[in-house]
C-alpha cells in the first residue's frame, strides 16, 4: 500500500470519528460566528460585533439550522439490539478467598455484568463416633 492511500484512509478514519462525535456541526457554528463578525463588524465596531455575535440573540440562518439540527439530532433514540446476546462459560470462575469462603463469578449477560454468589467451602461430613 502506498504512503498517499494509507494516508488518505486516515485522514478518512479522522473526518468519521469528527462527524460520529457531532463535529460537523462544531464546524458549521464555528463558520457562522466567523460570518456574524465581519457582518456585524461592517456596521458597528469590533466590540459590538464581539457581543453582538455570542449573546445569543441575534442568530443568523446557519445558528438557526444548526441549532435544530443538533435538537433533532439529540431527539432521535440510539439504536438498541432487540436480541439478548447470554454468555456460557463451560465452568464457573472459583475465587478462593479467605475464611473458608469460595466466590463464584458468573457473566449473567453480555453487557459484562457479574453474579456474584458466595459459598461455603465444603467439609468433610462429620464421622460417626
Amino acid at each position: 500500500m502506498s504512503k498517499r492511500a494509507l494516508r488518505a484512509g486516515q485522514y478518512l478514519l479522522i473526518g468519521a470519528l469528527i462527524i460520529s462525535m457531532g463535529g460537523h456541526w462544531a464546524l458549521l457554528q464555528t463558520i457562522a460566528w466567523g460570518n456574524m463578525l465581519v457582518d456585524f463588524s461592517s456596521q458597528s465596531s469590533i466590540s459590538e460585533a464581539v457581543e453582538k455575535t455570542f449573546d445569543g440573540e441575534h442568530p443568523c440562518a446557519l445558528c438557526k439550522v444548526v441549532k435544530k439540527s443538533k435538537s433533532e439530532e439529540e431527539k432521535k433514540p440510539l439504536l438498541k439490539s432487540e436480541m439478548k446476546m447470554e454468555v456460557i462459560l463451560p465452568a464457573s470462575v472459583r475465587v478462593p478467598f479467605p475464611r473458608g469462603t469460595v466466590v463464584v463469578f458468573r457473566v449473567t449477560e453480555y453487557s459484562g455484568t457479574f453474579e456474584e454468589v458466595c459459598l461455603a467451602v465444603p467439609t468433610q461430613p462429620p464421622r460417626a463416633a
